[in-house]
């Protein structure tokens, strides 16, 4: 009989990343983080991670394949609970046939949330007026200066560009991007980047990137539009805070999905479509990605 004792056990103790590279899936190195490892394996892309002492994981592409590494093989087998167990358990006990090191992760840091450090930093960081890499990507300093951007965007003292996060209006995380790094700081909770909101706006424009949405903007200038990013892969919880704006946002008459033209654009694009035709939103959904496959809209800047 399995004792309830053992799952906790399989959870902590078994590194998902290398299990998944057991089973054939390959580190994205270029959308992965110190503490939020992408893996493919085909079209099928997950984030693995450290929540408290267990090993999780959520899919890219379906909200509901999510949780442990029990989670984990149980949506991608026909075996039973038992059968899982039974597995495991030769894992546990380092009778397992192990992939190579290089394939897989050995160290993941626990995710902590620590908005106290977060805050910390962000106090010494300034708002953009020039910035060296953002105007190397085509970006006129006249746009992030723009009352639609202005205090949106900031640079730290290693001029790195610098993205909040906000969650219910309080500071919770920092996206950092420059030529060499595209990552998160340590302790951020990952929600949306967003532009400031201005009377009359009645359209949303969700993108993966902030340069994406800085991009859009200049080469169309819509008026009247909300910017935002999801700042790469987006996770269940990004997908309640995009039902909930869009459910909470009175006036707001159209969605623009400005993902990249490639299949993770495909598949954010499908995700939010689903979730927002759950809410009460009766406005335009569509998406807006560039003609060639493959590109961003900065790539079209």
């Amino acid at each position: 009989m399995i004792r309830r004792h053992d799952f906790s056990k399989f959870k902590q103790e078994i590194n998902l990343t290398q299990y998944a590279a057991f089973l054939g899936y390959e580190i994205d190195r270029k959308k992965s983080t110190k503490s939020s490892i992408a893996m493919r394996s085909g079209a099928d892309k997950i984030i693995i991670s450290r929540r408290g002492a267990n090993w999780v994981y959520f899919s890219v592409s379906d909200d509901n394949d999510n949780g442990t590494i029990v989670d984990f093989i149980e949506n991608r087998t026909n075996q039973t609970i038992a059968e899982i167990a039974k597995e495991l358990n030769i894992w546990i006990g380092g009778g397992a046939s192990l992939p190579h090191p290089k394939s897989y992760i050995s160290d993941v840091p626990e995710q902590e949330r620590d908005p106290a450090r977060i805050k910390k930093i962000f106090y010494y960081c300034k708002p953009v007026i020039k910035h060296t890499y953002i105007e190397s990507r085509g970006i006129k300093e006249v746009l992030f200066q723009s009352k639609r951007f202005t205090g949106r965007i900031y640079t730290d003292r290693y001029q790195n560009a610098v993205f909040p996060h906000y969650k219910d209006n309080e500071l919770c995380g920092l996206e950092l991007k420059n030529a060499d790094k595209a990552l998160f700081v340590r302790g951020s909770e990952k929600t949306l980047w967003r532009s400031n909101i201005v009377a009359g706006d009645n359209t949303l424009i969700i993108a993966e990137a902030v340069l994406d949405t800085l991009s859009y903007c200049q080469i169309y200038n819509l008026q009247n539009a909300i910017y935002t990013a999801t700042g790469g892969g987006l996770s269940p919880e990004q997908i309640e805070i995009i039902s909930a704006f869009v459910s909470g946002f009175s006036g707001l008459e159209k969605v623009i999905i400005i993902t990249d033209n490639d299949e993770g654009g495909d598949k954010i694009t499908s995700r939010i479509k689903k979730a927002l035709s759950k809410t009460d939103f009766r406005g335009k959904i569509i998406r807006h990605s560039p003609n060639k496959r493959g590109q961003d809209w900065n790539d079209c800047l």
